[in-house]
């Protein structure tokens, strides 16, 4: 069956924090990191602002979700050293547990996993030469858990998660990430299940590096655009450099959603600089 639905979302922590204490420690800790050590804050009202944007921009895409009704949601995200360490760092990770539990403040999941599409998808990896890790336990993090607090705030359908290495260099490159996207989506259309993917992360920001506290919003922009216009296809050409340089190196994990979707233009988008540390990031693809 064809893949039904295709989303893509920032992960940032502050887009699921409390307007007031929650973002001033987070802000804090941000600050302490930057070179300058201080900066403009957004106020409380700026806060509770962008807290709406994205909850605008979440309802849509959860409305487009449950509109193509999927029987699962891959969720393509990548790991912080939370399960993957300087001993193991994988490029493409496929989770083949039973279930998936994980914490964000005091948010808690816990969903299903389906291990039986993520071992197709090893399987065909193996089969094109794509050998993708595996295993049985992840813990799910802010990665996952912040959208799909908005998304699928109820374990209604499993998940699969799929990480990938935007983390560590050296980083797959955004065309191998593109290949990996065309390989779910084969897989996808021979599942008798309805398959929806998700991707999360960025989009422009630059976490322990001492650029920190920048947002490179044109270089945003023209990624946004070119998924409007649906040729995603010629962003393989970038280098994991070109997107480094931008703030933009989670978008390798967009890029396995862009490789899954193809030509297809996205139906919604939105986009805001959160005036702190990222510029979040919002797309749907309505393929059914």
């Amino acid at each position: 069956m064809p893949l039904v639905s295709a989303l893509a979302a920032s992960h940032a922590p502050n887009i699921l924090l409390e307007p007031g204490r929650e973002w001033e420690d987070f802000m804090d800790l941000h600050y302490s990191m930057a070179p300058s050590g201080t900066a403009s804050r957004p106020t409380f009202e700026q806060q509770k602002q962008l807290r709406q944007d994205a909850e605008k921009a979440f309802a849509v895409l959860r409305a487009d979700l449950e509109q193509a009704a999927p029987d699962v949601l891959i969720v393509v995200a990548n790991d912080q050293f939370v399960n993957f360490f300087w001993n193991n760092i994988p490029t493409f990770f496929v989770t083949i547990g039973d279930e998936v539990k994980g914490q964000f403040t005091q948010h808690k999941f816990h969903y299903k996993n389906h291990k039986e599409l993520g071992t197709a998808i090893i399987r065909a990896g193996m089969e094109s030469g794509i050998d993708f890790s595996y295993g049985e336990y992840v813990e799910l993090q802010h990665t996952q858990n912040v959208p799909l607090y908005f998304l699928l705030p109820k374990p209604t359908i499993p998940i699969l998660p799929i990480y990938v290495n935007t983390w560590v260099d050296p980083a797959p490159s955004p065309r191998r990430c593109y290949q990996v996207g065309e390989l779910i989506r084969a897989v996808a259309d021979q599942s008798k299940e309805r398959v929806a993917i998700l991707a999360t992360g960025g989009l422009s920001h630059f976490p322990g590096s001492p650029r920190i506290g920048e947002i490179d919003e044109s270089f945003d922009h023209r990624l946004l655009e070119v998924m409007r216009q649906g040729k995603g296809r010629s962003l393989v050409d970038y280098s994991v450099q070109d997107l480094l340089q931008a703030g933009d190196t989670e978008f390798l994990n967009w890029m396995v959603v862009v490789g899954a979707i193809g030509d297809a233009k996205a139906s919604y988008t939105a986009y805001m600089p959160d005036f702190v540390a990222t510029g979040w990031g919002f797309v749907s693809w309505k393929l059914v």
